[in-house]
């Protein structure tokens, strides 16, 4: 499971910003138009496209949306353990909850748990099992 502390630590790893370029971004984030991004820094529409096609820029802007909201895997874990959190305590209130209801969100949440695991990358390697032995004999006998 990734800690505060990873998220962190991998953050701070991110290849440093302009502070010019940073600010063309964040003003993208916040859903200006290109012309209105090149009036704010007094630079050509074409200049701001360049600099948000950077492979970095995207990055940040990537970084950015997937840590706001829903997007957030800490919160989307959050909100479905509140949920379940809360059918049990309907349950044991006796108020109506249906073993197919509790089950489809302990499924949800299993399946956040499995994306939430590092991924193993790694070479793969193909086997090839002979059997010598047999296929000499078949020959032979033959």
């Amino acid at each position: 499971m990734t800690t505060a502390r990873d998220i962190i630590n991998k953050t701070l790893e991110a290849p440093e910003l302009d502070p010019v370029i940073l600010g063309i971004a964040n003003e993208h984030i916040r859903g200006q138009s290109h012309q209105e991004i090149a009036d704010v820094f007094g630079v050509s529409q074409d200049r701001v496209a360049q600099v948000l096609d950077r492979r970095e820029v995207k990055q940040y802007v990537d970084q950015v949306y997937l840590s706001q909201g829903y997007l957030n895997r800490f919160k989307r874990l959050e909100l479905i353990n509140q949920v379940i959190q809360k059918k049990v305590e309907d349950a044991i209130l006796g108020e109506d909850l249906t073993k197919k209801d509790l089950l489809e969100w302990l499924r949800l949440l299993q399946d956040m748990d499995k994306t939430a695991r590092p991924q193993q990358k790694g070479p793969t390697v193909a086997v090839q099992v002979n059997n010598y032995d047999s296929l000499m004999r078949d020959l032979m006998e033959q």
